[in-house]
């Protein structure tokens, strides 16, 4: 489970670049293999949104409210073949203006996806893209956004995968990712580069349940700091349950590397620790039977990632995602998620401590929206949000958020 990684990342801007050219060889020839059977799907979804907050960014300013009016337009194309082979190309582009202070953000993201099904025992798939997004929208998804929520937070990544089923009770998952990450508007965090290599194995132990091994290997490059690995062993458990539900078990161990940072010419280190990690999701899944009750999911996570902070960060999760149809035309939608994140091995060895304290930040995310199908086309949403963060000194700040939003998906008739 361990690798080394030259200086200066070289892996992620040599060798690791190739990967989309691996995988779009692995998956095109089976696309273009008989395009007169190949389905083409294109899709085009448009939103416009209007929030009030009295803190939309969550800035430790006073008067810091305003209104946020959103467009984004989402097209995209699938392309299936006979065979059941993929490909999806599809992007959005947002563009966000508030009215007073904070100016306007062009976002949105660029993608492309594909899955060769080689035979029923083997498909590949590859995904690359680009994405530009306020790291606000990231706050309980990435440990940076609660402590600059105002930065733009770019990255790309590329990365292969397979499911390989060698007979009809196990299978193997092996994984290759690749991700570069880059901060405009930001004076706190920092470039991050990643590579992520995993392999996975379940055997099926009876009708509804399996178990098996997973190992993570990751390297990781900050700058201004060496490079860094990270290794982790996970058993697992997967069985479904009555009604439509599942739950999945991840429990093991990871172990980060030695810490190196340089700064000012001044050479520092934290020591690698191992550390417990896991994950736990309950979910009921949805279908023409949910109309019996709610469907949703519930998960906790703990877990280690490179941060734009400065190194590597344990992160804790809890999530609740919840939606119950009311009648034929309305769906009710809530969710809920906290992070608590800190820094491994403490402190930055550089640094003011009294300005980093002991590294932690913290997230809260909560949100309740009403669907109303106006027609098939057309869903107007009423919404309702609030969020908070901690930043590094301990304060917390927070703030509700009031808006609707109106999606038109041209084409859909029923």
């Amino acid at each position: 489970m361990s690798s080394s990684f030259p200086e200066h990342a070289a892996c992620m801007t040599e060798r690791c670049r190739q990967l989309p050219a691996v995988a779009f060889a692995l998956v095109l020839p089976g696309l273009a293999a008989s395009p007169a059977e190949a389905r083409t799907e294109p899709k085009l979804e448009v939103d416009t949104a209007i929030f009030a907050s009295s803190n939309p960014l969550l800035l430790s300013t006073e008067r810091a409210g305003a209104v946020m009016v959103e467009v984004a337009a989402s097209p995209s194309v699938m392309i299936t073949t006979q065979n059941g082979s993929t490909v999806l190309i599809g992007g959005t582009l947002r563009r966000r203006d508030y009215s007073r202070l904070y100016g306007h953000f062009m976002l949105g993201d660029a993608r492309v996806e594909g899955r060769y099904r080689d035979s029923e025992y083997l498909n590949i798939g590859f995904a690359a893209g680009f994405e530009r997004m306020l790291a606000l929208d990231l706050l309980t998804s990435s440990p940076d956004a609660a402590t600059d929520p105002g930065a733009i937070r770019n990255s790309w990544f590329s990365g292969i995968d397979a499911a390989w089923t060698p007979n009809a009770y196990e299978l193997f998952t092996p994984e290759v990712r690749v991700e570069r990450t880059y901060y405009t508007g930001s004076n706190l965090l920092l470039n991050a580069e990643a590579l992520s290599m995993g392999l996975g194995y379940s055997r099926r132990t009876g009708p509804r349940t399996s178990i098996g091994l997973r190992g993570r290997n990751s390297i990781s490059s900050v700058a201004g700091m060496g490079n860094v690995n990270t290794a982790a062993l996970y058993a697992t458990f997967n069985r479904k349950l009555p009604d439509h539900a599942k739950i999945l078990v991840e429990l093991g161990v990871s172990r980060t590397g030695e810490q190196k940072e340089r700064t000012g010419g001044i050479a520092a280190a934290r020591p690698g620790r191992t550390l417990l990690a896991g994950r736990l999701e309950v979910c009921r899944e949805d279908g023409e039977w949910a109309r019996r009750g709610p469907t949703g999911c519930f998960s906790t996570s703990l877990d280690t990632e490179v941060s734009g902070l400065g190194g590597l960060r344990r992160n804790a999760i809890v999530s609740l995602s919840v939606m119950q149809p009311v009648g034929a035309k309305f769906v009710l939608r809530g969710s809920g998620e906290f992070r608590r994140s800190t820094l491994v091995g403490g402190v930055p060895a550089t640094g003011p401590p009294d300005t980093f304290g002991d590294g932690a930040t913290d997230a809260v995310r909560a949100m309740a929206a009403l669907d109303w199908k106006l027609r098939p086309q057309i869903i107007l949403t009423g919404n309702v949000q609030y969020a908070r963060r901690q930043i590094v000194n301990g304060d917390r700040i927070g703030a509700a958020y009031f808006g609707i939003q109106l999606s038109y998906k041209p084409g859909i008739r029923r």
